[in-house]
């Protein structure tokens, strides 16, 4: 036997919807965020970043004095802080200096030592020290660069071969 059921029973089993929704409004929602105090040094805000190295490039003898200076990507400090913060850059000593008055490169094969200096502009008159170091008071919120001027002063060439130093930057604000 065929069972029917009429067609208004179906209907009325689906749902009802009404022709006026409803809308209801709840309280705002609360957005919020706080600016903070900050920098990004060469794009970063982690500690350990490498800022690129300043290459005095092949010299045969130190009987004269050799002059480089950093670029982008290539030892330049690069700096984006927060409108309104007052930044600090130093420099440290270096591994085999006795201080910044007296940075040191090591033979990476030996001991024996190249006497260097870094400095904070092209005119190579003031050293770019761990405590003076740079300040600037950043109003903007974009990149400043800083470049890193080198110098070898006239020495006792020594042994030849490769030699490097590695010098702490440090970031207070």
């Amino acid at each position: 036997m065929t069972r029917r059921i009429p067609f208004f029973l179906i209907f009325f089993a689906l749902p009802v919807w009404s022709a006026n929704d409803q809308t209801l409004n709840a309280t705002a929602t609360q957005i919020r965020i706080q600016i903070v105090n900050g920098c990004l040094l060469n794009s970063s805000a982690s500690n350990g970043v490498n800022v690129g190295t300043l290459n005095f490039g092949s010299i045969y003898a130190t009987n004269s004095v050799t002059e480089v200076s950093t670029g982008v990507g290539s030892g330049s400090i690069q700096l984006r802080c927060t409108p309104g913060t007052t930044a600090k850059i130093t420099l440290g000593a270096g591994l085999y200096g006795t201080g910044v008055n007296n940075r040191k490169m090591r033979l990476t094969t030996g001991t024996s030592l190249l006497t260097y200096q870094l400095y904070t502009s092209a005119a190579r008159t003031t050293v770019w020290d761990d405590v003076t170091g740079v300040s600037i008071l950043l109003n903007d919120n974009l990149t400043k660069t800083f470049p890193v001027y080198g110098r070898v002063p006239v020495q006792a060439t020594p042994t030849h071969g490769n030699y490097s130093d590695q010098v702490l930057v440090t970031l207070s604000y």
